[in-house]
Order: structure tokens, then C-alpha cells, then sequence
């Protein structure tokens, strides 16, 4: 919301004072009516706290991910301009120039903060960062922004923004046969097993934490390396080896959330199904209530994996940019984040923090997995259409949007009722958001309400004697009040769980229950079921016979289901500044993984907190439980970047993304969807791990272009041949659609290298004659091969244009 000043009051302003001051602008930074214009845009988009709109404060050196030595005296510390300056494939942030320069960059900031406190005295400073952007959290009034970013240190100012998960509410297939669907088990036998798939690999998770009691995170077999865990050391283990929690300046400096949002523990339950999907440890579920009686395991069962919170409960941009620089600090190898924009990002991906953290990450040695979000076609999301928004966005990220799987489920949290004398068992459906955890089996006397209640017939909306159902499970019919009144009247009474059957009216139809913290487990069932229960209450009361129930979840159900279908939710493209993504799918239509299984109600278990404040609950007595999302696609492909990393630790960042996008299938159920639907298809590990012929960048985007006229558009991409022997390669182009508006041509349709020797490609697009008026698309790929000598089969890098014609 705005405060203070009105946006065009504010702009007017912002230009009298930029266009008198243009003159004087660096050479370095953008000119300034320009650094005013963006601060505009900046200040409109932002959010306020109280009277002050919160940024991220960029400032004008670099951080040291993209450090070029510009600074007299201090060496370079960017992997770019100082390939010496890493650790196992990583920026080394202690090497002596990295620690000459960040305290150069603290020694800035000190001066800075000490000349803003002077001039600005009302900006109120909350966070640093030094490594993957330089610059600070602020709260800044609106009449001091002109003077702000007009200070010559200042590079930009970014607006934080709010994120939320991109999960989608209906559930469906599960782990156990997606690692096969995905090829995934080919691969960990080129790593001598399951038992060492991902061994030494460490995988950030920014997500709502880990439940850090399932045993997907625990891995008696691991050590934690050198100078781990880090974090809540209570809660971290040998698997799970940083359990931090990274909070935003909104939720820190909200009076009315409780201390309890203040854990590492994952509350909501997102965050473990994120992690168990990349990295889970193998478990065998045979014996646990409600379980499905499979094993599984994430897609690198070996990998380490750090839990950096940053639901806590809420997440802005402020706390998921500290979280990638803590995450760049410890060493993490593959980052995972599987959430999106609440509301339309910037246009301008030169004021995306994240976009700026999450490309600068990758200089520093280390691949972020973003989930392409969950908006699906329409309406678009974006300026240039694209329903993709956030660090979905970064040209460095590898963006992952869904496919299905073999299996789908119907989400439904499901129970029984057992008679065991009577040989008789009904099934019922679970209540949601209750107080208490649903038990994974309870015995107690089944007591029907209509016998208790008198006159009233057994709906029990109205309070019972104390005691009168003391230690029973209450049968109580639906009707006339809530669901939450009906189990709240029946823990006074002094019963331990409730079966509630349908109406009359209702009939056999099964509901799922909102007990809006209500503090009993309960069921419901149909209600002939009901029905034979009351009656074999009522025969064995005659007969003066007490009737013992237990109470059990059950495993969910799962159904067959078409395979390597794209997902309807799944985001599109092209992004903000019409680039290609996603940049491949994966599974992602249901997984069967890990959830929390403490509290049904998730974060709204704090009474004091504002309600609805958290994210939405998964949560399973069980503690595994199936879902569905872009958030549940990218672990899976965030998995087989850790496999390909610990197969070749000397790639980087863009080499490992370039093998998974370029090596991705297309089978026939959606070879023609376009480029921006599906990228370059579905993700292939067991292709991308035999694959030694890089191409970078892993995809040609030609952007947007304004044509009345014939015209010539030219990328390039550069090829490397990694194996240790000569390579011959067979390339040629293909235009997917657009024939007619477009001719491809490559600047070499045969090549050879040496090991090790690179060459440039440059894939030429002409238009020789004016596009309709309005926009038209054009797409295609280069397809490369050498025999599979290098490349198993063929690789394609896929190309895509918009041309627009104006009447």
C-alpha cells in the first residue's frame, strides 16, 4: 500500500530533482533520471511498514560473487575473473581476497550508514549483504527516497515483495515410482547405488523448514562434514546439516505473531515434502499407520541437505536474499525454490533482488532450481504474457515446471472403524485442521449420542453432562451446527475421538471436515454405515454388551494415470524480458513424500497470531502424504542436478544446467507444445549424465522484436567438448513453427574438437517478409550429434522469437 506522498506527486519530484542532476551521473551507473525512474517504479511496487516503504538498498560495488578487482589494491574475487578463487567448484569465501574484500565492502557500509544516519536520520537499517548482492534491508519514508537514490553510492533501490509456495490444493501421484518414471535408478548405478547416489552433495532447501522427526532426514550411515551442522544444533542431524530459520523485517517486527513462528522446525509441512523429494533418505513405510507400504527414497538419497526457513511464517524478499547469501556461505552446492510472487513482479529484471541474488549465486559456483509457479495459461502474470514470475525469471536459474506421473490420488485422508468382536469395519474420511493429531490407532467404547442425549437426536449441538462420555468415541449425527461445536461439546463431555455420520438428507456422500481446531480426531462417514453402527450399538445394549471400536488411519488410494502429460497449473512463458522458460518439466502432478505430522492445523497452531497468517497445512498422521505442484517438480530436477554435480564436481553451474535442458526428451505426448509450455521437454538424467558436449547458453532466446520490414537476427551459443577424445559433430537446425515467417540458418553444420577445445555457433534468423500485424512466434532447435560418442543420440538447443508489427 502507498503512504505518505501519492505516486504522482512522487514522481514529479523524483524528475525535477533527476533531470537538473542528469549531467552529473556516473559513468559507472545508470543515468540518474533513470536510477529516478526505476526508484519510481521501485516505490510503487514495494510494501510499507507503517509510514515507510521497506527496500533492499542496492549499492554501487559489487558483491563479492561478481568482484572484478576494480577496486585499487583488492584482487578479483569473482569465479569469472579469478577462476584460483574457489573451493571445490566454489567461490572460497576465505580465501585472503575474499576476506580483504568483504571487509573493504563492511568498512563501506559503515561509512555509508554513518553519512545516511546524518542526512536521513528516519531510514531505519535492518540487514546486510555482501556476497550475492551488495546492499541493505531498509525502511525508508517516501519524501527521503529522492535524496536516497540520488546518493552516488547508491546503485538502485529494490522493492521487497511477498512470496508465496507454489503448491497446488488438490493431491496426486507418489515418490516411489516417479524416481523410475524419471529414469532416476540408471543413474545411481553410474554412482555405485542407491546407498551412494549423491554422496557429499550438498543441497540448500528455502522453503518452511524440515520436520526434522521424519525419518527421510535422518541417515545413521552419514557423517556431517568439517564444520557442520550449523544452525539450531538441536534440531540439525547427520542428513539435515543446517536447520536455520531467516526471518523478514515484517515478521520480525509484527507484535502480534507469536515466539513460536520462531523455529527452524517446518510447521506447514511444504518444506519436507521439498526436501524428501530431492534428497530424502530411503525408508521402507511397511508398518506405519496410514502409510503406503512402499519404499522410496528423494532423488539423491545420499545428498546432505540444508534447511533454510524462510516461511517463518511469511517470506519477502528481504529473508529469501539472505537466505541464498547464508546458503552461498555454507557451502551449499544446488539451492531449491519452490515458491513465486504473490502479485506481478517488476518488469524491469534489473530490480528484482532475487533475480540479481539467485544470477550472482551461480557466479559464485552454486545452481538454483526454481519452481515455474503455478498460474498455467492465463491470465498472464507478467508484462511480456508469461504466466512465470520471480526468480522463475533468472537466465541463470534452471526453471522446472510439471509433468504427470503413473499415479494419481485423491488426496482424501482417509480412516476406519473397527469392530472386532462384530467382524464389522466402515471407512470414513478424516477431519482437517483439528487440535489434536490424528492417532495412528485409538481404542475406546463406542458410545452412540441419540442413546445419551435423551430427547435430542444425537447431533450433539448442545453440551452433555460432564463425564457422560468419558473415555468413549462418540457417534454423533451430522446437522443444524458445526462440525468444531459438535467434537468441542464431546471433549467436555469427556470422549477421545468422534465419528460423525451423515445426514438424512446428505446420504452416503463422504466430506472432508474443517474442525477448526477443534481439540478431538474425528472421522466422518456415510451414513449407512452409520446406520449399522447404531444398530449394532442398540443389539448389544439390550444384551447389555459394551462395544469396543479401534481407530486406525488407512493408506491413501492411489489410481493409473497418463505419464508425461504437461500439468494444467503449470506456469508458461516467455518471462519479463521474453526469454525461454521453463526451461524443462518434471514430475510434478502428485508425489508421495514427506509432510509434518505434529499439528493439523500447520503455522494457525498459535492462537495469539493473526489467523490464517502461515501457509497452507500438509500434514498426514503418518508424516507422508501426496501433493501436487511446480514446488514438488523442481526437488525432483533440484535431485538430479546434485547427481550430475557429484558425477562431474568440476561443472558448473550453467555446464549442469545445459546438460539437463539440452539432453530433455520430447516424446509424442508433447512434442507440439511450444517451447514456452514445456521448454525443452522432459527432464532425462540417464541422457544428461552419459552426455560430455556442453553448449552454453542451454538455450537461444531472440527476445521480442518490433519488424516492418525484412530483417537478420543472430545468437550464439558455444560449444565444448568435454570427453578426452576428438569429437566430430553433425549440427542442423529445425524450425518447430514459424515457417513462415521466419528462415534458420547455423554458421557450421559440421565441426570438430580437440578434448577440452570450445568453438562458437551462431544460429542466424531471417525475415524476408513483414509478419502479420500483431504478434506472431517462431520456435525451433538446433540439433547436435557425433554418433554417441559424446551425446547420447542428439542434444537440442532450442530458439525462440516474437515479432511484432504494428498496423
Amino acid at each position: 500500500m502507498m503512504s505518505g506522498i501519492g505516486a504522482f506527486d512522487l514522481l514529479g519530484l523524483l524528475l525535477r530533482i533527476a533531470l537538473p542532476l542528469a549531467m552529473t551521473s556516473s559513468s559507472v551507473d545508470p543515468p540518474l533520471p533513470m536510477k529516478f525512474l526505476r526508484a519510481l517504479q521501485a516505490a510503487e511496487q514495494t510494501l510499507s511498514l507503517g509510514e515507510r516503504k521497506a527496500f533492499i538498498i542496492q549499492l554501487r560495488d559489487e558483491p563479492l560473487a561478481t568482484y572484478a578487482g576494480q577496486a585499487p589494491g583488492l584482487e578479483a574475487t569473482s569465479l569469472r575473473a579469478a577462476p584460483h578463487n574457489q573451493r571445490e567448484g566454489k567461490l572460497d569465501l576465505q580465501s585472503l581476497a575474499s576476506r580483504r574484500y568483504a571487509e573493504y565492502l563492511e568498512q563501506r557500509h559503515t561509512a555509508f550508514l554513518r553519512e545516511l544516519q546524518q542526512r536521513l536520520p528516519r531510514v531505519q537499517v535492518f540487514r546486510h549483504y555482501h556476497i550475492v548482492l551488495n546492499g541493505l534491508v531498509a525502511l525508508v519514508p517516501p519524501e527521503d527516497i529522492p535524496t536516497l537514490i540520488g546518493h552516488p553510492d547508491v546503485r538502485a533501490l529494490l522493492p521487497i515483495v511477498e512470496y508465496e509456495l507454489a503448491v497446488e490444493p488438490v493431491a496426486s501421484p507418489p515418490l516411489d515410482v516417479s524416481n523410475d518414471l524419471m529414469g532416476i535408478p540408471a543413474v545411481w548405478e553410474m554412482l555405485g547405488g542407491r546407498e551412494n547416489a549423491g554422496r557429499g552433495v550438498k543441497i540448500g532447501i528455502l522453503d518452511t523448514g524440515v520436520d526434522f522427526s521424519n525419518p527421510m532426514f535422518h541417515d545413521p550411515t552419514l557423517l556431517p562434514p568439517p564444520g557442520f551442522p550449523r544452525g539450531d544444533l538441536a534440531l540439525a542431524t547427520s542428513k539435515v546439516i543446517v536447520a536455520k530459520v531467516i526471518r523478514s523485517i515484517f515478521d520480525e517486527t509484527d507484535p502480534q505473531l507469536d515466539p513460536g513462528h520462531r523455529t527452524a522446525q517446518d510447521l506447514a509441512g511444504h518444506g519436507s515434502h521439498v526436501a524428501s523429494c530431492a534428497a530424502g533418505a530411503t525408508v521402507n513405510l511397511e508398518g506405519i499407520a496410514g502409510a503406503r507400504p512402499v519404499t522410496m527414497s528423494g532423488v539423491a538419497p545420499k545428498a546432505y541437505i540444508g534447511s533454510y526457513r524462510v516461511f517463518a511464517p511469511r517470506a519477502f524478499t528481504d529473508n529469501i536474499v539472505a537466505a541464498i547469501e547464508e546458503a552461498v556461505q555454507d557451502g551449499m552446492d544446488i539451492l531449491n525454490m519452490s515458491f513465486g510472487p504473490r502479485i506481478p513482479p517488476t518488469s524491469d529484471p534489473l530490480l528484482n533482488a532475487q533475480v540479481i541474488a539467485v544470477n550472482n549465486a551461480a557466479q559464485a559456483g552454486v545452481l538454483s532450481v526454481i519452481a515455474a509457479g503455478n498460474k498455467g495459461l492465463s491470465p498472464p502474470f507478467n508484462s511480456a504474457g508469461g504466466t512465470v514470475g520471480g526468480a522463475a525469471e533468472s537466465s541463470e536459474a534452471l526453471t522446472v515446471g510439471a509433468s504427470t506421473n503413473l499415479h494419481v490420488s485423491d488426496g482424501i485422508g482417509r480412516a476406519a472403524l473397527r469392530l472386532e468382536e462384530e467382524g464389522l469395519e466402515v471407512s470414513g474420511v478424516r477431519g482437517t485442521n483439528g487440535a489434536a493429531p490424528f492417532p495412528a490407532q485409538l481404542i475406546g467404547l463406542l458410545t452412540d449420542v441419540d442413546i445419551v442425549d435423551g430427547d435430542a437426536p444425537g447431533i450433539l449441538c448442545d453440551p452433555l453432562p460432564t463425564g457422560s462420555l468419558q473415555d468413549a468415541i462418540a457417534l454423533v449425527q451430522r446437522g443444524t451446527c458445526t462440525f468444531q461445536t459438535k467434537v468441542l461439546n464431546a471433549a467436555r463431555a469427556g470422549a477421545i475421538a468422534v465419528v460423525i455420520y451423515n445426514s438424512p438428507e446428505g446420504g452416503d456422500q463422504l466430506l472432508t471436515m474443517d474442525l477448526q481446531g477443534a481439540p478431538l480426531p474425528a472421522m466422518f462417514i456415510a451414513r449407512s454405515d452409520g446406520v449399522r453402527l447404531k444398530t449394532v450399538l442398540a443389539r448389544n445394549l439390550v444384551r447389555e454388551r459394551m462395544t469396543f471400536a479401534r481407530v486406525f488411519a488407512q493408506e491413501p488410494r492411489t489410481f493409473p494415470d497418463v505419464p508425461n502429460l504437461l500439468a494444467s497449473f503449470s506456469s508458461r512463458g516467455p518471462s519479463n524480458d521474453y526469454q525461454i522458460k521453463p526451461d524443462l518439466v518434471t514430475v510434478g502432478t502428485g508425489s508421495y513424500a514427506a509432510v509434518q505430522d505434529d499439528d493439523p492445523r500447520g503455522e494457525n497452531r498459535f492462537p495469539t497470531s493473526p489467523p490464517n497468517i502461515g501457509q497452507s497445512t500438509m500434514y498426514d498422521p503418518s508424516g507422508f502424504a501426496f501433493s501436487q505442484g511446480t514446488s514438488f517438480a523442481a526437488p525432483r530436477a533440484a535431485g538430479a542436478a546434485a547427481l550430475l554435480r557429484q558425477l562431474h564436481p568440476d561443472w558448473t553451474p550453467a555446464e549442469i544446467k545445459s546438460a539437463l535442458v539440452t539432453t530433455a526428451a520430447r516424446p509424442p505426448e508433447i512434442a507440439s507444445l511450444s517451447v514456452m509450455d514445456r521448454g525443452a521437454g522432459l527432464l532425462n538424467l540417464p541422457a544428461a549424465a552419459r552426455l560430455y558436449t556442453i553448449a552454453l547458453p542451454a538455450s537461444l532466446s531472440f527476445g521480442r522484436q518490433f519488424v516492418a520490414a525484412p530483417a537478420t537476427f543472430a545468437r550464439a551459443f558455444r560449444l565444448t567438448n568435454k570427453s578426452a577424445a576428438p569429437t566430430e559433430y553433425r549440427l542442423r537446425v529445425v524450425l518447430a513453427s514459424g515457417t513462415q515467417l521466419v528462415r534458420a540458418e547455423l554458421s557450421a553444420t559440421e565441426l570438430r574438437l580437440r578434448p577440452g577445445e570450445s568453438t562458437t555457433v551462431t544460429v542466424t534468423l531471417t525475415v524476408d517478409f513483414p509478419p502479420p500485424i500483431g504478434m506472431s512466434d517462431a520456435e525451433g532447435y538446433v540439433l547436435i550429434s557425433d554418433g554417441d560418442r559424446t551425446i547420447p543420440r542428439e542434444i537440442a538447443v532450442p530458439f525462440w522469437i516474437r515479432l511484432v508489427r504494428f498496423q
